[in-house]
């Protein structure tokens, strides 16, 4: 008579113990549900969006959180949700263990307001329009026309090398663009009008601007200027 192998029977039963654990706990943890819901927020963002509305926009498609299941969250529409509101540049959902739902959200970062007869919104860096918002008006520049279509991607360059420059950011106040296509801006502490040109040599021309200011502002002759033309990369013209 063949002797029955006792171990390796045990050893079975531990393992189809296991598969039946985790299978369990797998079901229990489908079918637990949502207890709360957590938003976090990149701390650098504009705060455009607020709990209460990113709250509105996860539970929109469903009754009550307190009766969702997890296994009735699907996280890939939940951030295609989000990610569709114009105020959110990128976004991720996840749900933990315990039943928290949680949501990190960077916003959209705008680098001008754009004012014309059609309306008033904001750019982000990426071109990408920004709708004004009742919950918060950023500090940018304001540029005052119409955009075309083939000239956002040139100004964008240019509003966004303004926005990543400390002295330019705060001390340009609005932008224009003349009939001749030259782009004219005004600046927070003196009354002249600067003459920027067209958005070729950008970093060039902003160069030839602070090594001006470093050297004009020494002395009370600035006060009397009346345009700084920057369109000539090799020089800066000042007239009174």
């Amino acid at each position: 008579m063949k002797k029955i192998n006792w171990i390796n029977i045990r050893l079975l039963l531990i393992m189809a113990l296991m598969i039946f654990m985790y299978s369990f706990s797998g079901i229990k943890n489908k079918n637990r549900e949502v207890q709360k819901i957590k938003i976090v927020f990149n701390a650098n963002d504009y705060p455009f969006l607020n709990e209460k509305i990113v709250n509105n926009l996860l539970i929109q498609n469903f009754e009550s959180t307190s009766k969702l299941t997890k296994d009735k969250l699907d996280l890939n529409t939940l951030e295609n949700l989000l990610n569709t509101n114009k105020y959110v540049d990128n976004s991720e959902v996840f749900c933990s263990i315990d039943g928290q739902l949680t949501a990190t959200i960077k916003q959209k970062k705008p680098v001008i307001r754009v004012i014309n007869e059609a309306g008033s919104y904001y750019l982000d860096s990426k071109g990408a329009k920004i709708p004004l918002s009742e919950n918060f008006t950023p500090r940018v520049p304001i540029f005052y026309g119409k955009i075309e279509a083939n000239e956002q991607e040139p100004l964008t360059r240019l509003f966004d090398y303004i926005e990543k420059d400390e002295v330019l950011k705060h001390s340009i106040i609005d932008l224009k663009k003349t009939q001749k296509k030259n782009i004219i801006f005004s600046v927070r502490d003196y009354d002249y009008k600067v003459i920027f040109g067209n958005e070729s040599n950008i970093e060039k021309k902003f160069k030839n601007y602070e090594a001006f200011l470093q050297f004009a502002a020494k002395s009370e002759k600035i006060k009397s200027y009346k345009t700084i033309n920057l369109i000539f990369t090799d020089q800066v013209v000042c007239t009174k």
